[in-house]
């Protein structure tokens, strides 16, 4: 009885003990979904899965497979002699999470997926697959000298709680890393906006360059960025601004040439100069761009360009940090370009809207002085005040540095210089026609652009004289009535900013001249009858003399009149005595072209020394009659004449 006792005690002993290591191993368990259940990194699973597996199995060796790159390394070993450092992927370790995913105890289903050699190499007899939705990430192999039905179960367990812990770090990686993409892209629109406002709002192209360079710069942290643009007086893509952040780069120049056998891909905005496949496509647009982008050490080429239409280029280097470009900045730096095509279109458009502008203005501004100068000409009753508002509005309204109005001396068939522009040593000077004068007294106008052509119109010595010149344009200003009878020219031969040939003012100068026409024809018809209807100076005489001797009685003054006689009878003939005369005597008379009075209240030396001055060498009778002496009244002055 006594026997059967220690028998039962042991028994007793022996449940006790199987009651402890289930309760050790459940515990465990327990222990194990309150770790994995944690936030824990993928180094943290893999650590505790290996730890948990051994204590919670009670293993007698084990090995631990990690997938990195190209195959499965070993991470952490126990008990295992055999040193295997990686197990190479194979189609069969691919297909174990897809058809498997479960612990593999057995040989025969182990040597499967696994090579028998190494099964065999590492003693193992049981496979924990650590699975990541769907995919193979490592494996756990042990051996285990009595696996049980609760090793089946703790171990099965085992695998849930590593592999969802796995899967709960997969997906907070994948939720972290689309919501670093998504502040990302919020910074990007946000960014795109402000930036987008800053160039739409700028519409100087200068200004534009430095913004545009300054945006992708900031934003994509490039050390050197350039924009390369195509330039309308060159018709060339030229280098307008770049920005060197750690100002290295002293001097660049980009002088590119677009291919007219290019062809542009819209769908290709951002070109890897990296890639041989992508310099090739920039150097089909470019012959030789990815040589001349090396200045700028450019990375990518983000090419600005909208349906077809390229307006230029912005050059990236690497990264200020050095790092890559990400995904995020590439779809930036597309929405970018965009915005700088939008905003250099309009500033372009915005700049040629401006010299419509300004053109339409100057032509307007044109017609104003045209108007106004035609108005003038119209209300000229002087030669001299004609000739004047000619030449000064050519000069100031239609930009003439260099020219003349010529009147026509039929008699002597010469153009006599009558008023100049910026030309004062020319006046007065005549200019013989020759036979390329030809179509001028047809009424058409000439013009020979060259200096050269000059003195071929005017003569070299005048040439000489008007100096620097674009050529000679000659508008004849003419009457049609039964024949074209040429009345004088307007002659230019210097324009400020415009070339000489220029069609519009061309126009504007005929037209002008075919104003002044029937002016001027009837001015000269005016000189010509002033010539035959001479004012009454024996009237005028007396009524001022019988003036002055009133005022020279009533104050005492000296009073002289002055008779000179011509016996050749032609002295007077000439207007350059007369108007010389003129000059020095206020009150002259011309009675005949042989016989004229002078009054005058100087002294008798005076007024010897000035008609000495001018009729000096000329055979003259000159009889002066003082008042006082000669005669005392009005009255007594003309029975000097009786």
């Amino acid at each position: 009885m006594r026997y059967q006792s220690i028998l039962q005690r042991i028994e007793d002993e022996k449940k006790d003990e199987i009651i402890s290591a289930k309760l050790y191993r459940y515990t465990g368990l327990v222990q194990a979904i309150d770790y994995f259940s944690q936030k824990l990194v993928f180094e943290q699973i893999i650590d505790a899965a290996f730890d948990f597996i051994n204590e919670l199995l009670l293993v007698d060796s084990s090995a631990i497979f990690v997938y990195e790159n190209d195959g499965y390394y070993i991470k952490k070993v126990k008990g295992i002699a055999k040193k295997i450092g990686k197990i190479p992927v194979t189609t069969e370790l691919g297909n174990l999470a897809a058809f498997n995913g479960n612990i593999l105890y057995e040989r025969e289903k182990i040597i499967k997926f696994f090579d028998p050699e190494i099964i065999d190499a590492l003693a193992v007899n049981a496979a924990v697959p650590l699975i990541i939705e769907g995919n193979l990430y490592g494996f756990i192999l042990f051996y285990n000298k009595s696996i049980g039905e609760d090793d089946f179960i703790i171990s099965e367990a085992l695998m849930r709680l590593i592999n969802n812990a796995l899967e709960n770090f997969s997906r907070y990686e994948k939720l972290a890393r689309v919501n670093s993409e998504l502040d990302e892209k919020i910074f990007n629109l946000f960014a795109i906006n402000q930036s987008s406002k800053i160039l739409l709002s700028e519409l100087r192209m200068d200004v534009l360059y430095s913004i545009s360079v300054d945006v992708f710069s900031e934003l994509t942290r490039s050390k050197i960025t350039g924009f390369v643009l195509f330039d309308e007086k060159s018709e060339k893509f030229v280098l307008k601004s770049y920005k060197d952040v750690f100002y290295k780069t002293k001097d660049a120049h980009i002088n590119l040439e677009l291919s007219k056998s290019a062809g542009i891909d819209q769908n290709k905005v951002i070109i890897d100069l990296g890639k041989a496949e992508d310099r090739e496509y920039l150097n089909g647009l470019f012959d030789g761009a990815s040589a001349q982008l090396e200045q700028l050490e450019a990375k990518y080429a983000v090419l600005i360009l909208k349906q077809s239409q390229l307006l230029g280029l912005v050059t990236l280097s690497e990264t200020v940090t050095g790092g890559e470009y990400s995904s995020g900045i590439f779809e930036l730096i597309e929405s970018l370009a965009s915005s700088t095509y939008t905003a250099l279109s309009n500033a372009m458009h915005f700049g040629l809207v401006n010299e419509q502008k300004a053109l339409i203005q100057k032509k307007l501004d044109k017609l104003i002085s045209l108007n106004s100068l035609t108005k003038n000409i119209s209300s000229s009753i002087r030669m001299e005040t004609l000739l004047e508002t000619c030449t000064k509005t050519l000069q100031i309204s239609f930009n003439t540095s260099k020219g003349a109005f010529c009147l026509y001396k039929k008699e002597t068939n010469e153009f006599e210089i009558a008023s100049t522009i910026n030309l004062d040593n020319c006046s007065k000077k005549v200019i013989t026609p020759n036979k390329k004068w030809k179509r001028i007294f047809e009424g058409d106008t000439v013009f020979a652009m060259g200096q050269q052509n000059l003195a071929g119109y005017v003569g070299e010595s005048l040439a000489a004289e008007i100096g620097e010149a674009q050529g000679v344009l000659l508008i004849p200003v003419y009457i049609d009535m039964m024949d074209i009878e040429i009345l004088g020219l307007m002659a230019v031969f210097k324009y400020d900013d415009i070339q000489l040939d220029n069609e519009e003012n061309m126009l504007i100068l005929e037209t002008i001249a075919g104003s002044i026409a029937p002016v001027l024809n009837n001015l000269l018809m005016m000189q010509l009858q002033q010539r035959f209807m001479l004012p009454n100076y024996i009237e005028i005489f007396k009524s001022d003399l019988k003036e002055e001797i009133k005022q020279a009685i009533e104050y005492n003054l000296d009073l002289t009149v002055v008779q000179i006689i011509d016996e050749e009878g032609s002295l007077f003939k000439s207007s350059e005595i007369i108007d010389s005369l003129k000059e020095s005597f206020s009150k002259l008379y011309p009675f005949s072209s042989n016989n004229i009075f002078i009054i005058e209240n100087i002294d008798d030396r005076e007024l010897e020394e000035r008609i000495e001055k001018y009729t000096k060498g000329k055979k003259l009778f000159i009889r002066k009659m003082k008042l006082g002496t000669d005669f005392k009244s009005f009255a007594e002055f003309f029975n000097l004449y009786r």
